[in-house]
């Protein structure tokens, strides 16, 4: 059985490693402060998602630092009540395809023969579709709601998921203490979730990074497309209002497109300082420039 403390001390001492890496470091004061504006929207927030804080379309001013959207809201309010959503979006959806990819790599790659035949191929044929036009075809179908939204993007990016720990597992597989650990009799699970995942995690992690910031991008263009959740703010949603008014209220489109960017930014700085600080070769050469 996994030690539930197990997780937590892999995630640590990832983080410790990030941390001594200049691109993590700055992704992860990013991603942390993006977060923590988001949760913390209705305290920080000047008004609320709804209310009407004066005049439409008034531009960016010392009153409304971002403006007035086309109805009267106040922009900066709107950007950060809609940074909840697209945040929620991409982090859930990558956790969701981490435990489903995740699982289905594991099982192909540790057990191997026909249910490594069968279950990659499946990985494969998911892959081989155009993301986007896989998450389009859901929504168009099922309809735009929030949890749906977050679950046709997961289906679409699992197969990523899947093939890194297919590959981790296949690895993982051959190496001595997985077979001292078979020869002393353990058990599959004990196997595959106490000496191999840890092992395995630090490369998943980074796809992890990597799947949420596409996960916001892919929300993004959905909600540019007018395919998002009405009744939820997003960042995409509030591109698809400021396109009519890109000639007159230029404010609309950008803040919450810069917004997307760095959120975008931040998720890919911490996966190359993951990525590094899974490298301990890349991590030796970036402490002895600092020294």
């Amino acid at each position: 059985m996994l030690h539930p403390m197990l997780p937590l001390r892999v995630l640590l001492s990832t983080l410790r490693g990030v941390a001594r890496t200049q691109s993590g470091r700055v992704g992860l004061v990013i991603v942390l402060l993006m977060v923590t504006l988001a949760t913390a929207a209705p305290w920080v927030a000047p008004n609320g998602p709804l209310d009407l804080a004066g005049a439409a379309l008034q531009s960016p001013s010392r009153i409304h630092p971002m403006g007035t959207d086309n109805v009267g809201h106040d922009l900066l309010s709107v950007v950060l009540y809609g940074g909840r959503a697209s945040l929620a979006i991409g982090f859930f959806a990558a956790l969701i395809a981490f435990l489903i990819g995740g699982t289905i790599g594991a099982l192909a790659g540790y057990l191997r023969g026909p249910v490594e035949l069968v279950l990659m191929r499946i990985a494969e044929l998911f892959q081989t579709l155009p993301v986007v036009i896989v998450v389009l075809f859901i929504v168009a179908v099922l309809g735009a709601s929030f949890w749906l939204l977050i679950g046709a993007v997961a289906l679409a990016i699992w197969p990523l998921e899947a093939r890194i720990v297919y590959g981790q597992f296949v690895t993982m597989s051959d190496r001595p203490f997985v077979t001292a650990a078979r020869a002393a009799d353990l058990s599959t699970a004990h196997i595959v979730l106490r000496e191999i995942l840890p092992n395995a995690l630090p490369p998943v992690i980074v796809q992890v990074a990597l799947d949420a910031s596409l996960a916001i991008l892919i929300s993004a263009g959905l909600g540019f497309l007018g395919l998002s959740d009405p009744s939820v703010p997003s960042w995409g949603e509030l591109l698809n209002r400021g396109q009519t008014y890109l000639d007159s209220a230029w404010w609309m489109s950008v803040f919450p497109g810069v917004a997307i960017c760095i959120a975008v930014l931040g998720l890919n700085l911490l996966a190359d300082g993951l990525n590094e600080a899974g490298n301990p070769r890349a991590l030796a050469t970036t402490a002895r420039l600092q020294a």
